[in-house]
């Protein structure tokens, strides 16, 4: 019998036709048992598909269509018994685990009768395999784009493309894949996850699901903040949760037992009753189905609290949640921050202790653009990640273990100033190359915002998250493999060459600690609060101008701003390359409009280094010349800097244009659910950082409160 949705798109296909808006020149059919039209996953799924088919083809796209057509993807009956098996990385945990249905695929292809019909089958064996395997087929095979969530690429398909017969196939490589919104930043789903009254909220939350699944995503999660409003937000959790379901994704919240900072959202606020209030705010949140919490267990992510109560309060969630929600796992995420020795020993671990404990996964977290086994990462006051690399493959022989790295690092280090950073790229895949490797079966990445380029990292992790093989022979991956699919014709070889320039520059010769704006812990006077989190010059600036060595200066100026220069030069040359080559396409494309979005975030990154360099020698020649007794002569290094801004400023404006959601939720100051109250972009709009260092230098101020945008207080959670 004809499911409703099938009889609705068969008609509509119909009168397409017949009203001349449709040019046939080719009929495809998908054909599937009844069962799957009485799933979501499945059903949304076929839906979806039929709708992007007929936009790229403009032809009929039928369901189980009797009628002879030229193109059947024929779709398997699913076993019941056998939809929800686990993965291989499941069946190896010899602890407890919460596993994800398996969902590996493959579809055979036979053209029939001179090329005339042509069969696609899919074999898999589950919903979630029919799903992924439907959007991989349009991803991997016929040219569609899920590169953003609000933008989608839909090839024109005046034909049939694949020819030939063939077997290919998708296997994940980890048993969970997804990302973690970091919500507690002003990011673009920040407002519609948290304010169920901001416009359209439950839609745009959809559009980021149904991104997630297109790519072949089944995990979701993002920070919930205590500025909420809790009666109309758990409403809107459950829609989000039911909806993550519907599309086969595992949904999750991240709150903490007692962060202050950042306006986290906490299990007890108060130090008496903890366990009463927490089993409140549990039953509370629990009214929504969550398949995880993830649960932040410091008081905030520098002070690790008291370990033994911590502990003992940890015991006492995951026993509840046993009890009360038998289906949530609780997980938590190891910081990159090294953790002292704490001051009280920790429980002993009896074997009813260590069982309960087992029932809790973890995330172990790196930061930045540097991958967790390289020797050098600057970060969190570490030399490198490294012991992030060990505890993560510690803790995977005795709990349900992911990987949790960043695909941006929104303060003061990348999108904020802003910068295109390419190694994101080369870090990303060489972790999942590692975590796969010791078949760690999650793959989470912390994502903080997607202008400026920063949707082709994401989009490149997805799709990492997946081998798939064509007649058995396994696709090669490399960095910028995705990124490929979108430069103008002749661009590949120069966005390659910026990607190694970057590597080469920021990385492998540190120029990144002088690229970077500087943030409030590193102009904090006292030095035990002034700690580094990112890459900063060990030589500072207001030192550079004030105190000086002559030796110190000729570092600076011979080797420092020489590196600056070369790498901006280099940089602006393959820049054009690409400007070039995207002038040669058609206006208002796809091709264009992205490759654009590309040039301008290598652009303005390689601006940045010419004004860092025109600000450092400002800085070395102020010094200079008050060693030498000679008159300073070196004004035109700041206006030269301005100059340079006010370049970098009319590709800001260029870009925000074409940013994807409104402008004011990205780039004014108003009030918002977060600590900050601005658009995660407002750093941005008028290139703050920028302007600051001009101000810092040519006024020789140098302290935290000096143009200070931050309201410190609110985001260390002092005050609300």
């Amino acid at each position: 019998m004809c499911k409703p949705v099938s009889l609705l798109l068969l008609i509509v296909g119909c009168l397409l036709l017949l009203s001349g808006s449709i040019h046939a020149q080719f009929s495809i059919s998908i054909n599937y048992p009844p069962a799957l039209a009485d799933t979501a996953i499945t059903r949304l799924a076929i839906t979806d598909v039929t709708q992007l088919l007929q936009q790229a083809c403009q032809c009929p796209v039928t369901h189980n269509e009797p009628a002879a057509a030229d193109v059947y993807l024929n779709l398997p009956d699913i076993n019941p018994s056998a939809a929800n098996q686990p993965t291989a990385l499941a069946l190896r945990a010899g602890f407890p685990y919460k596993h994800y249905p398996a969902h590996h695929f493959s579809w055979q292809q036979t053209v029939l009768d001179n090329g005339k019909q042509t069969n696609l089958t899919l074999n898999a064996n589950t919903l979630q395999g029919v799903s992924f395997g439907l959007y991989a087929l349009l991803q991997e095979l016929l040219g569609f784009a899920f590169y953003h969530p609000k933008q989608t690429y839909v090839p024109n398909l005046k034909e049939w493309i694949l020819k030939d017969n063939f077997t290919w196939s998708g296997a994940p490589l980890f048993d969970k894949k997804g990302f973690h919104l970091h919500t507690q930043h002003p990011i673009e789903l920040t407002e519609p996850l948290l304010n169920p009254n901001y416009p359209n909220a439950l839609e745009e939350v959809k559009t980021y699901i149904d991104w997630l699944v297109r790519n072949g995503q089944n995990y979701f999660e993002f920070c919930l903040l205590n500025s909420i409003n809790r009666p109309l937000w758990v409403k809107h959790a459950q829609q989000i949760c039911h909806y993550a379901h519907s599309r086969g994704i595992f949904i999750a919240v991240d709150v903490s037992l007692h962060m202050i900072q950042q306006k986290t959202f906490q299990l007890y606020e108060e130090p008496v009753r903890k366990k009463k209030q927490i089993t409140q705010n549990l039953q509370w949140l629990m009214q929504a189905p969550w398949d995880f919490i993830n649960m932040e267990f410091s008081t905030a992510e520098f002070i690790p609290g008291n370990t033994q109560k911590k502990e003992q309060l940890r015991l006492f969630i995951i026993t509840w949640l046993q009890a009360n929600a038998p289906n949530t796992k609780l997980m938590g995420r190891q910081h990159v921050v090294q953790e002292k020795q704490p001051h009280t020993k920790p429980i002993l671990p009896d074997s009813a202790t260590l069982a309960t404990d087992q029932q809790r996964g973890i995330l172990a977290h790196t930061v930045m653009f540097y991958n967790m086994t390289e020797p050098n990462a600057p970060v969190y006051q570490n030399q490198n990640q490294r012991h992030m690399y060990r505890f993560m493959l510690q803790q995977h022989q005795i709990r349900e273990t992911w990987y949790y790295p960043e695909s941006a690092y929104w303060i003061t280090f990348d999108n904020s100033v802003p910068m295109l950073l390419l190694p994101y790229l080369q870090a990303r895949l060489a972790d999942i190359d590692t975590c796969v490797a010791h078949q760690i079966p999650g793959h989470i990445t912390f994502s903080s915002g997607w202008e400026w380029g920063y949707w082709l990292i994401d989009w490149s992790i997805a799709r990492w998250s997946w081998q798939y093989a064509l007649n058995n022979i396994p696709q090669l991956r490399y960095p910028e493999m995705y990124a490929h699919k979108l430069p103008a014709k002749n661009a590949q070889l120069a966005f390659t060459l910026l990607l190694q320039l970057q590597q080469q520059y920021l990385k492998d010769s540190s120029l990144m600690q002088w690229m970077t704006a500087m943030t409030v812990t590193d102009e904090i006077p006292i030095k035990s609060l002034a700690n580094a989190y990112h890459p900063r010059p060990t030589t500072s600036y207001p030192f550079l101008r004030n105190k000086a060595s002559a030796a110190q200066l000729q570092t600076v100026q011979h080797t420092v701003i020489p590196q600056l220069d070369n790498f901006a030069g280099s940089a602006l040359q393959l820049v054009q390359v690409l400007n070039d080559a995207n002038n040669n396409q058609p206006a208002d494309t796809f091709i264009n409009h992205l490759n654009q979005e590309l040039a301008d975030g290598l652009h303005i990154t390689a601006l940045r280094a010419i004004h860092r360099a025109q600000i450092l020698r400002y800085l070395t020649a102020h010094r200079q010349a008050k060693l030498n007794r000679t008159p300073f002569t070196g004004h035109s290094y700041l206006h030269h800097a301005a100059n340079i801004r006010q370049q970098a400023l009319q590709i800001v404006k260029r870009r925000e244009n074409h940013y994807r959601y409104p402008l004011p939720l990205l780039t004014h100051k108003q009030p918002d659910h977060t600590a900050y109250h601005f658009g995660y972009l407002y750093p941005v709009t008028n290139l703050h950082f920028w302007h600051r260092e001009e101000q810092q230098a040519k006024q020789n101020q140098y302290h935290p409160a000096f143009m200070n945008i931050w309201q410190v207080g609110r985001i260390i959670g002092l005050k609300k």
